[in-house]
């Protein structure tokens, strides 16, 4: 609820239907069903974005490493992205307050916790359903998949550069899109992180028909069971392209 609140565009009746639409997707009611951080990763993202817009991106950077704690995958490829847009200073803050995050979480694991932590993360990236919704899919779990991978965060980065002067706004949600893209670990509740990339750009002001294509994406992606996971991944790649390309209107300096 904070999360709209805070990003949701609009008002009034336009902002209560962004708030129906959520609820009534099917990753949002995946990931409240099994109790699932994503909403809580999806906050802190706003949140960042928020508290950059308001000329504090230090408080920003803190905001992004909370929901980095949370559920690192959602918002991995959000630094890299920040960092070759010129927000820095959100950047180094995140940098210092994950890194203060990693090491308590490392004293209370300990050295057993952390070789448990391991196996538990190479057992898991065994599983077949842990890749389903990635590239994977279609590529298999090998070396094809992981340059896949590769090749989506040189783009976001190549975008990144080329939007150093849009909006941050902008970034944030090129970051978030690249991670789900470009993911090798992913699930369907994992999804609901893109409301934020949705909300955010919107607020760009998009052409019409980009608009049109976020709307056909929900769809791919609430119908993801049944009609395979290559729908939502050709959709959500040529929705990344949109966000690569230059935004045709620049923003002052950035923080």
């Amino acid at each position: 609820m904070a999360a709209w609140w805070l990003g949701a565009p609009g008002g009034g009746l336009e902002k209560a239907v962004w708030l129906i639409g959520a609820i009534a997707w099917y990753p949002v009611l995946y990931a409240l069903q099994y109790g699932q951080p994503a909403l809580v990763v999806l906050l802190a993202a706003i949140a960042c974005w928020r508290l950059a817009e308001g000329g504090k991106p230090y408080l920003a950077g803190l905001a992004l490493a909370v929901g980095t704690s949370f559920k690192p995958q959602l918002v991995l490829a959000v630094p890299l992205v920040l960092l070759l847009g010129g927000r820095w200073r959100i950047v180094a803050a995140w940098f210092v307050a994950a890194g203060a995050l990693a090491a308590l979480s490392l004293l209370a694991l300990g050295s057993t916790g952390l070789d448990d932590y391991r196996s538990l993360l190479a057992e898991a990236q065994a599983l077949r359903n842990n890749r389903y919704f990635t590239w994977a899919y279609v590529l298999g779990p090998g070396a094809l998949s992981y340059l896949a991978q590769a090749v989506i965060l040189l783009a976001a980065a190549a975008g990144a550069y080329l939007n150093r002067h849009a909006s941050t706004g902008r970034l944030l949600a090129l970051g978030i899109l690249a991670g789900a893209v470009g993911a090798t670990y992913w699930h369907l509740q994992d999804f609901t992180i893109l409301i934020g990339a949705v909300w955010l750009f919107w607020r760009d002001n998009p052409p019409a028909w980009q608009r049109i294509w976020m709307v056909a994406t929900a769809v791919t992606i609430e119908l993801a069971w049944p009609l395979t996971p290559l729908p939502l991944l050709i959709a959500t790649a040529v929705w990344l392209g949109f966000l690569v390309y230059p935004a045709n209107r620049a923003v002052p300096a950035p923080a």
